[in-house]
């Protein structure tokens, strides 16, 4: 009976600890006064005490959690799993129907209004899931289709408005009916430290180098080297981060 107590009081005490460390570290730059340290307090707490909400019901983490309002998760409570300190903000919509997990690493921020979904709501292709690393975050109001395999690394900016389709449909027969001819899935690949701008498009079968640059509004149809930056549509290297490559 003792042991339990104390296995208990230690994840209390670590929940604590955790808690106090990001309360440490949020403020506003350039608010010296800390004038509006204590808005960021207040969110923090409504959002942690629903987090423990979701962590009963909804989903698996390893840590306290931020959730915004409106936050809705689909499927099995052991499919979405979340690392330390993440955030989920409002009206995010995670459908964990999928053959694999959807796991998301440490500090993890999904924006306002984004949409994760790997399977049909009608049944259909069961999609694969997806696999994001620590630090990442997707953008507001972001639609990520992860029918395909769907791998984003570690330090990933992704702006506002992203769409990935991890699926394409197959339509070589020209006698018969797109919707009739079902669909190939390739998967996507982001790889770490890369920033993809507002409004972008990445197409199925696609890999994202490490440390590359994607600018906004592009559509992303092939592979972007490492260090690249690359705009347009379809997007088209324009330079590289590297000086001795211009």
């Amino acid at each position: 009976m003792s042991s339990h107590s104390e296995g208990d009081g230690s994840v209390w005490e670590g929940g604590i600890r955790a808690f106090q460390s990001i309360l440490r570290r949020l403020q506003y730059v350039g608010d010296d006064h800390s004038q509006f340290r204590k808005y960021i307090w207040s969110h923090l707490a409504r959002t942690v005490l629903r987090g423990f909400y979701y962590r009963l019901f909804k989903l698996t983490c390893r840590d306290i959690i931020s959730v915004g309002d409106r936050v809705r998760v689909i499927g099995p409570k052991g499919n979405v799993v979340f690392g330390k300190r993440c955030k989920i903000e409002e009206g995010v919509y995670l459908q964990a129907i999928s053959r694999s997990k959807m796991v998301f690493g440490d500090d993890v921020t999904i924006c306002a209004g984004a949409m994760i979904r790997p399977s049909g709501h009608w049944g259909g292709n069961l999609g694969s899931g997806m696999v994001m690393g620590n630090r990442s975050s997707i953008g507001a109001y972001s639609y990520i289709g992860c029918s395909g395999s769907l791998k984003i690394g570690d330090n990933v900016l992704i702006g506002a408005r992203l769409t990935i389709i991890a699926e394409n449909h197959n339509f070589s027969d020209s006698n018969r009916l797109i919707c009739e001819q079902g669909v190939n899935n390739r998967g996507i690949t982001i790889g770490n430290d890369v920033w993809i701008g507002a409004c972008v498009t990445i197409l199925d079968g696609v890999t994202i180098g490490d440390h590359s640059i994607v600018a906004a509004g592009a559509v992303v149809t092939r592979d972007v080297l490492p260090f690249a930056i690359v705009a347009g549509v379809p997007a088209r290297q324009i330079k590289s981060r590297k000086s001795d490559e211009g």
